[in-house]
């Protein structure tokens, strides 16, 4: 993330002196003085990123630093790196002299354990990006954030956190990426998330969460949310509508979990999981053993383009393939082409009649643009086309017209749901009854605390 550059200054006076003080054993302690002593030598550890000032104190073996270490830097400092030491805790007024310059502060592979005892991110009002990854991290508090009214970026990857608590980034609304990728967290509480309407990218992979802790209610609050990794947290499926909140939704990544589905089962993995996520872009299903796709759920993504399917035993079937060419077939059929198939790979495969294809979609010639479903994704069944790349498999058109026909028929209104049907498929309150619940908690309490105060005044 951050790149070192020598301070002009610094050049000039390792050529004058020419006798730089090598650092041959860790400082254990820093202090003011053993700061200075740094500063004016000519150990490089600050440097200049573009009219970026920073302070780069990584892998110097600290592990204690002086409240008033850095009391005597000469210039506003806008980032520090303290990573790689052996700090445990911080002294609370640690960083007042940067208190209004501070921006990034990168404290990772370092001790931590908690925050709950320090307050010395409370003065960082300007800090934007805070990186605390590969620590000893085993929980977090709402407190912990406190002041950080500009952060942007979160980083607490490769931790040992195990649950996220009620509203625990409500002191940090500003936050647009949160990572918290190779932690230990089997439990998110479905107010977590509450009040992180600006976060834009938000990584979970690598923790076993598995799907009950994944719900409409907890995602409801990222508006904003553009990029959401899951890759390898233990699922097995996901329940239907889970990203109705989320219409900025662009990018899933779902890799290495396990969707498994038995040819002889009428039901698929992911059934209406995307429905109504009506932004993304490309779905990454690598390596969950997906066998078949519930064909509705990803025809009625108006906006999707790529599926990423490699290392997977598909079936090969006429809705896979629907997926493949969409039904641009209509336009071909109309325009008596003898040879649909040809025309099929011609108009999938050549930019320049992609870019046709785009205008015709736009004028509503077809209803749904072909989906890449990527490179090196092979067939498993059937026995005919074992290995094959699913790009490479062409002249299905005869035998799949009929199938196709159907599919656009049972997809229809596959994505709708009845908010007051008893008799729906999908309903309303099927999908947000734990939203119901709170909310009507919420309620009675608003009217309680209300009655209270009305017969107090009186």
């Amino acid at each position: 993330m951050f790149r070192n550059f020598r301070s002009m200054n610094f050049v000039q006076e390792e050529k004058d002196n020419e006798s730089p003080l090598p650092i041959s054993e860790p400082i254990h302690h820093l202090t003011s003085s053993v700061f200075d002593t740094l500063y004016q030598s000519n150990v490089t550890f600050t440097s200049f990123l573009f009219p970026d000032q920073t302070i780069n104190l990584d892998s110097l073996g600290i592990s204690s630093i002086d409240p008033d270490a850095f009391i005597n830097s000469p210039v506003p400092i806008t980032t520090i790196i303290l990573s790689a030491n052996y700090l445990s805790d911080l002294p609370d007024d640690v960083f007042h002299t940067f208190s209004s310059t501070l921006i990034n502060l990168n404290l990772q592979y370092n001790q931590f354990h908690s925050l709950r005892k320090s307050s010395f991110l409370r003065h960082l009002e300007f800090l934007r990006t805070l990186d605390l990854s590969k620590n000893q991290f085993d929980e977090l508090h709402k407190q912990d954030f406190t002041g950080l009214k500009r952060l942007e970026t979160l980083i607490l990857r490769e931790n040992k956190l195990t649950n996220l608590s009620p509203a625990l980034f409500i002191r940090c609304r500003t936050i647009t990426t949160l990572d918290l990728s190779d932690n230990q967290i089997s439990h998110i509480d479905p107010n977590a998330f509450r009040s992180l309407y600006r976060l834009k990218i938000l990584l979970l992979s690598n923790n076993p969460l598995r799907q009950r802790s994944l719900t409409t209610h907890l995602l409801e609050p990222l508006k904003n949310l553009e990029y959401f990794d899951l890759e390898n947290t233990q699922l097995d499926d996901l329940p239907p509508f889970l990203f109705i909140s989320n219409q900025r939704l662009q990018s899933i990544k779902l890799r290495r979990n396990n969707f498994q589905t038995a040819l002889s089962d009428s039901t698929h993995s992911l059934q209406r999981t995307f429905c109504r996520a009506h932004s993304l872009i490309e779905i990454d299903l690598v390596s969950t053993h997906l066998r078949t796709l519930d064909v509705c759920t990803y025809d009625q993504l108006p906006s999707l383009r790529r599926l990423y399917l490699m290392n997977n035993p598909l079936h090969c079937s006429c809705d896979l393939f629907y997926l493949k060419y969409g039904d641009i077939y209509r336009v071909l059929v109309t325009d008596d082409n003898e040879n649909i198939d040809l025309y099929l790979d011609r108009w999938i495969s050549r930019p320049e009649l992609r870019r046709h294809l785009e205008k015709s979609h736009a004028r509503g010639d077809f209803h749904r643009l072909p989906i890449e479903l990527s490179l090196f994704a092979r067939c498993a069944t059937p026995k005919q086309w074992f290995g094959r790349e699913v790009g490479n498999i062409s002249g299905i058109f005869t035998q799949c017209q009929q199938r196709w026909l159907m599919i656009e028929e049972e997809c229809h209104n596959y994505c709708q749901f009845d908010t007051t049907s008893s008799t729906s498929t999908v309903t309303l309150d099927e999908l947000t009854s734990d939203f119901h619940q709170t909310f009507v908690h919420t309620y009675f309490i608003r009217l309680y605390v209300f009655v209270l105060s009305f017969l107090f005044m009186n």
